[in-house]
């Protein structure tokens, strides 16, 4: 069994779903709150009264009409926990729904004041060519103000950082699924209309289990006045990206690079575990890491390290969007000094979890564990981390081209390895 650090906003595994019934709907929710039951960290179930949760429920799963009103009931229970890493995805097509577009935009979203940011434009995307850039604040989607949009999740500026990803990556999908077939929408500072189709997404796709057609990215290049402080940037921890970004690491040694940056921004997670193998290769000594605990015990995270390893100073960019094993990776370098991080703080959502496909088809994602950190034995779980230089969002930034969290870090890199 691989241990997931993935936010539940992404997985959606294809599967054969089967039509909705009562007594399917009865067995689906029983699976739900029997699996919480029996796996369940901790005693307490973080303060909730389970027993009753199922009696509230059950009655109301019992009047459901239909596999989205039974979705939204069963996140709705899970909710209770407040937890990350719980909750219920349908699969990619339920029977009877055709087939729809791709709805890929090539866009990145932040909220910034309550309000929508395009923070990245994928270059030849259909947001690139209908002449979307960062910086840009959103004001209306197909006529109606953004602001109503928003309205619709309920944020408010106490919202948690994993509240405001999860109501984020919702909108964008709201933007990708237009009722006409086109995203019309406008900005704060211009008059024009941006009206234009989604896509279909060309870049490589990767696997993890039985979900398949995950979007992913990998870069790495030299960076800095001197081009000599090496970047390496990939949005999810897939094993298909290892040997990619331990051949990144060998050329930064190789090299003699004066830096590394390891760029997580947006970043959701993946294969806890690649955490331990990437960090033996960025050390000259064993490091423990941290905890995995739950009612039957612990399950100790240890780097251990590797030959030819990158020795040199490291920067990591972090975000709101840079979630689970991003932050498992960032926080065990950070509290062994092995790493300055730079941005803002992580989503704090870091529970080791499990994806299974449910009676009905629709799929599971469930919590079996908490995460403590080894010398500071942090929680990270609601917590996250902060970062030793905090950069908030800058839309005029953005707007120039700048990246204001990379010149931070390569003027700490350029600092370090000038003494």
């Amino acid at each position: 069994m691989k241990l997931l650090f993935l936010c539940l906003s992404l997985c959606q595994l294809p599967t054969q779903a089967r039509e909705f019934s009562a007594d399917l709907a009865e067995e689906t929710f029983l699976h739900v709150w029997s699996k919480v039951n029996a796996s369940f960290y901790e005693e307490t179930f973080n303060g909730v009264d389970w027993e009753q949760v199922k009696l509230t429920y059950e009655a109301r799963v019992q009047k459901a009409k239909s596999r989205k009103e039974l979705r939204l009931i069963l996140n709705e229970m899970l909710g209770e926990l407040k937890l990350s890493h719980f909750g219920v995805s349908k699969n990619t097509k339920e029977p009877g729904e055709e087939a729809t577009a791709s709805g890929y935009l090539g866009l990145e979203l932040r909220m910034i004041k309550q309000q929508v940011m395009i923070y990245e434009v994928e270059k030849g995307s259909p947001a690139d060519r209908a002449g979307l850039k960062p910086g840009m604040i959103l004001s209306s989607f197909e006529g109606d103000p953004m602001a109503e949009v928003i309205a619709d999740f309920e944020l408010t500026p106490k919202s948690t950082r994993l509240r405001r990803l999860v109501a984020t990556r919702a909108i964008l999908e709201k933007l990708s699924s237009p009722a006409d077939g086109k995203t019309t929408l406008k900005t704060t500072r211009s008059g024009k209309v941006f009206d234009f189709r989604p896509g279909f997404y060309q870049g490589e796709l990767g696997r993890m289990g039985n979900q398949t057609n995950i979007p992913l990215s990998f870069e790495t290049r030299l960076v800095g006045e001197r081009q000599n402080i090496r970047l390496i940037a990939f949005d999810i921890f897939l094993l298909q990206l290892m040997p990619r970004i331990n051949e990144a690491i060998a050329q930064a040694r190789t090299e003699g690079a004066a830096g590394l940056i390891f760029d997580l921004r947006g970043n959701p997670g993946g294969i806890g575990m690649m955490a331990t193998g990437l960090i033996g290769r960025l050390i000259e000594k064993e490091l423990d890491l941290g905890d995995m605990n739950n009612t039957s015990g612990n399950i100790p995270f240890h780097a251990f390290p590797q030959k030819g390893a990158y020795l040199g100073p490291i920067a990591i960019l972090v975000d709101s969007f840079s979630a689970s094993t991003s932050e498992i990776f960032a926080a065990a370098l950070q509290e062994h000094q092995r790493a300055h991080i730079f941005g803002r703080p992580t989503t704090a959502a870091v529970l080791p979890s499990v994806i299974e496909e449910l009676p009905n088809g629709d799929h599971f994602q469930y919590a079996i564990g908490d995460f403590v950190t080894a010398l500071n034995k942090i929680h990270l779980e609601g917590v996250g981390v902060t970062p030793d230089q905090l950069l908030p969002l800058n839309p005029h930034a953005l707007s120039a081209g700048k990246d204001p969290d990379l010149e931070a870090a390569l003027l700490w890199l350029q600092k370090k390895s000038s003494k």
